[in-house]
């Protein structure tokens, strides 16, 4: 700034240079719209990096848990107790929930109650098995179990002793299935109700073992199964060998 009296007398004049021109301030508005486009497209890679991270974890925990839960109720599963050996599926016959009674006095051909220790938390509708001296005898409930007493469906084809052990069966069926989008997923399904086990699978193999590690189909001749999954976008595959009780 400078400041000072002309040569003719006249007030003082004063020059003043400050302030930024339009085009400079467009030019830094500009530069600054960039560099937010760029933070915003790098957090919004990150971001979609960190959702597909939480996935395939979630996935993998899915799958992990959900063999853990196939191989544990395909262990409760006795020789013999596999009713359909595919490979997409298995079918089997299991005391899930472990529940067992003993009979308590003896019941004669034509009977439908069987007297016993303890038959609550017995649902209606499930198979039971009345086993003695190497002899089974498999029942429906007709209604929930009681305190001292199971009624079964049908009149009893041979009496039950006293002592028989009564245990109760669930009906367990794994397989791959698509849902509507076209999406494989491996499904638990027991006495009739399924829910999805492992989600969005690229497969699921199911195969079969004899006692001398010979592949088999007779669900009946079945020692070991071993299953195989496949998740579709990780290329993860899991196997469990899953041994049946004798």
């Amino acid at each position: 700034m400078r400041t000072g009296r002309d040569t003719k007398g006249t007030y003082p004049r004063v020059w003043m240079e400050a302030g930024t021109s339009l085009p400079e301030l467009m030019f830094a508005m500009a530069a600054g719209l960039v560099v937010l486009g760029a933070m915003l497209q790098t957090l919004s890679y990150f971001q979609q990096q960190f959702l597909r991270q939480q996935r395939e974890v979630a996935q993998q925990q899915d799958l992990r848990l959900g063999l853990e839960v196939l191989e544990q109720e395909l262990r409760l599963a006795g020789s013999g107790s596999l009713t359909t050996a595919a490979t997409d599926s298995v079918e089997f016959s299991a005391n899930l929930q472990g529940l067992s009674t003993t009979v308590t006095a003896a019941a004669a051909i034509g009977e439908t109650a069987l007297s016993v220790e303890d038959g609550r938390g017995w649902d209606d509708r499930k198979i039971i098995v009345a086993c003695w001296a190497e002899h089974c005898e498999t029942l429906v409930l007709a209604r929930d179990g009681q305190r001292h007493l199971l009624t079964v469906t049908q009149p009893l084809t041979g009496a039950i002793p006293y002592g028989a052990s009564v245990s109760l069966l669930n009906r367990v069926h794994y397989y791959s299935r698509r849902d509507n989008q076209g999406v494989l997923r491996l499904l638990r399904q027991v006495d009739g109700g399924a829910s999805v086990l492992v989600g969005d699978i690229r497969e699921a193999r199911f195969s079969y073992w004899d006692e001398n590690g010979q592949a088999v189909t007779q669900p009946a001749l079945v020692k070991l199964v071993i299953v195989e999954v496949m998740m579709s976008d990780q290329g993860l595959r899991a196997v469990r060998e899953i041994s049946l009780r004798t």
